[in-house]
């Protein structure tokens, strides 16, 4: 079986190698089915992309093959310098590239960090287009269920919500778990996730806290984690609602079939325009866009509704229609890192374990479409779809747990 300690991208590009299909099956499930195809078609790992992912992974397929060492070393480095974030001289000229396969430039790792004891608190970059909007007036349709009414209520409140903010973003939480280098170097990658005034930040940031894979990767950035869990658990206690909105197609495939939307950055065409494209990994001869796992979430939903005003990303050319505000059951182990402190954001994990279930999703998110009207109103409605996903998940959920108290009667 393929080990379960891969990164959840890591076993989805090999799959999609493969040529096995990812929706809706978590970690283990998509193992068992990979390894299942490549017994029934060992051939299928003949390919040098199913073979370099392998490789890259770490991944012994007993009978099969088995990697050896300086080839999986040799494989992963050439991954993780794909890897490192920030931009830097020109790359060296690997021949044109092709708009949406831009491999990820390179961070100068002679880069001089100032010393901690003089770096003050997280600086906002730049004013929250947010806060220069009217908060958005939540009302329902007619036909929202009325026990599902309490949006607000059921948020941590604003009171709450920003008390949890300050102190999470409080760097005085990391006094006895980080050097002042290693703060540095965190600060660092969160600049970088948030971004600037010309672009709305690096999304592949997230995935050097997560993936213990890559060079950049370090132990203390789990530590880094903790912390950050148990300033939100003493804040928010041990569940919280969170918000975001999200476009929708990217959204529903995410929440009912298990596909994650491609992780973009601001890079160059070639007109020479700077336009948001896939992220893309080289495995040995194929190369795979980067799955993005990891999503900025607000404590309130009002503040993840006004980010409907920001004009970054090309929002100002899309209709509501075209968006949902997720509503997730959360809790403080969820997040990965903070994002842009005057947005009120924080970055939680959203992966194939809790998206794509039909058990574990539908009691974690509810999905809500979005209609604005006059003065800021704003308008929630179920999502069909995802209403229709979570009745049919109850459905094979309840003939599942019937099937099981059978069995125990035998």
């Amino acid at each position: 079986m393929i080990p379960a300690t891969i990164p959840y991208v890591g076993a989805v590009a090999l799959a999609k190698a493969v040529g096995v299909s990812t929706a809706g099956l978590s970690i283990i499930e998509l193992s068992n089915a990979i390894t299942q195809k490549i017994k029934e078609n060992p051939e299928i790992l003949n390919t040098p992309q199913a073979r370099g992912i392998a490789f890259a992974m770490g991944i012994n397929l007993p009978g099969v093959f088995a990697p050896d060492a300086e080839e999986i070393d040799k494989t992963k480095k050439e991954i993780q310098e794909g890897l490192k974030p920030g931009e830097t001289s020109p790359p060296i000229d690997q021949g044109p590239i092709k708009t949406g396969e831009t491999i990820l430039p390179k961070i100068e790792t002679t880069e001089t960090l100032p010393a901690a004891e003089r770096v003050g608190p997280i600086k906002e970059q730049f004013p929250s287009e947010a806060d220069k909007v009217n908060i958005p007036i939540i009302t329902y349709s007619k036909e929202f269920p009325k026990d599902a009414k309490d949006l607000l209520e059921r948020s941590v409140g604003s009171e709450k919500g920003n008390k949890a903010i300050e102190k999470i973003f409080d760097d005085s939480i990391f006094d006895d778990v980080l050097e002042p280098s290693e703060l540095n170097r965190i600060r660092q990658l969160e600049d970088s996730y948030v971004g600037g005034l010309a672009d709305t930040g690096d999304a592949a940031i997230p995935t050097i806290f997560e993936n213990s894979m890559l060079d950049q990767y370090e132990d203390y950035m789990e530590d880094y984690k903790d912390a950050l869990a148990n300033a939100a658990r003493e804040t928010l206690g041990n569940e919280f609602k969170a918000y975001r909105l999200m476009e929708k197609e990217d959204a529903l495939k995410m929440l009912i079939d298990g596909e994650f939307p491609n992780i973009k950055r601001l890079q160059e065409n070639e007109e020479g325009e700077d336009v948001y494209q896939d992220v893309i990994v080289d495995m040995m001869g194929g190369k795979t866009p980067l799955s993005r796992e990891a999503f900025s979430f607000s404590l309130n939903p009002n503040d993840a509704l006004a980010f409907r005003f920001m004009t970054a990303g090309g929002r100002a050319d899309k209709k509501d229609e075209d968006f949902v505000l997720i509503e997730m059951k959360a809790s403080p182990t969820d997040i990965v890192m903070r994002g842009h402190e005057s947005e009120k954001d924080l970055v939680l994990r959203v992966d194939g374990e809790i998206a794509g279930s039909n058990y574990v999703t539908p009691k974690l998110f509810n999905v809500y479409d979005i209609q604005f009207g006059e003065k800021n109103k704003v308008e929630l409605s179920e999502n069909e779809l995802f209403k229709n996903f979570v009745e049919q998940s109850k459905q094979r959920t309840k003939k599942a747990d019937g099937g099981i108290v059978d069995l125990l009667r035998l």
